[in-house]
């Protein structure tokens, strides 16, 4: 997808190129190349995205394309591992999202795809309710065919796109399907189970000191706790590793 990324200071994490943005700025170039009628994707990188795309060269490609936000405790301690500071702020999906649909210019066509149908069903009505958003079309991520659900977002003209497919699956959806296709796409996870009711997030204080993983792995600990232990642990060893070989690198030149 083509975007103005280039003009906006990045670091490089496992090969992928993650913004040093804060929320405003995040929101700013998105809502203008929005208003450009400019395609542009946006994916929130945390340490179990980060990790597929650096054992995925095809999938580094796609994301180099997209605006990339930080996403995550894990990718910040990267940050500093490599670059000595941290993230200006965390951007993760769930936060920014409710952001972005609150600055949407007023009547934006917003179609929501991904989750399951009754989930995605209820998020519709949630957040017409909520953000008085123009949703003008679901279809739920149970459908095999990628092909035809790009085009029924093509058939009803949505102008932004909400992906819940979970990573990679979402991101490389975005990239191959919605290319050239001037919407604004967001691989936004499990913000429609949020959103629908369906799962609870952490209080406000776990959410605060960053702990919202703990919450959500007391929810689902047979699903997430591979990814919240051993993921995390390799993907801190391959950013250590990394300023290791770059240090190394450096040295020799």
């Amino acid at each position: 997808m083509q975007t103005v990324l280039p003009q906006f200071p990045s670091r490089e994490i496992l090969g992928v190129p993650v913004a040093i943005l804060n929320k405003s700025e995040a929101l700013e170039v998105i809502i203008e190349n929005l208003r450009a009628s400019r395609s542009v994707a946006v994916a929130f990188a945390n340490a179990n995205l980060l990790m597929k795309a650096r054992r995925d060269a095809r999938l580094r490609r796609q994301l180099s394309g997209m605006l990339i936000l930080n996403d995550g405790v894990g990718v910040d301690i990267a940050s500093q591992i490599l670059y000595g500071e941290r993230f200006p702020e965390n951007l993760n999906g769930t936060d920014f999202t409710p952001e972005l649909l609150r600055r949407l210019p007023k009547r934006t066509p917003v179609f929501l795809y991904g989750s399951r149908p009754e989930v995605v069903s209820r998020a519709a009505e949630n957040l017409i309710q909520k953000y008085d958003a123009d949703i003008c079309g679901i279809r739920d991520g149970y459908h095999d065919d990628a092909d035809a659900a790009a085009e029924a977002v093509k058939r009803v003209n949505a102008k932004v796109v909400l992906v819940a497919l979970g990573n990679p699956k979402q991101e490389q959806w975005m990239s191959e399907k919605l290319s050239a296709s001037g919407v604004l796409a967001l691989g936004i996870g499990a913000y429609l189970d949020f959103e629908a009711g369906m799962v609870t997030r952490a209080p406000r204080w776990l959410q605060d000191a960053r702990c919202e993983w703990l919450f959500r792995l007391a929810q689902e600990p047979l699903r997430l706790w591979k990814r919240y232990s051993v993921d995390v642990i390799c993907f801190l060893a391959a950013v250590a590793l990394e300023r290791i070989t770059t240090s190394a690198s450096r040295r020799k030149s």
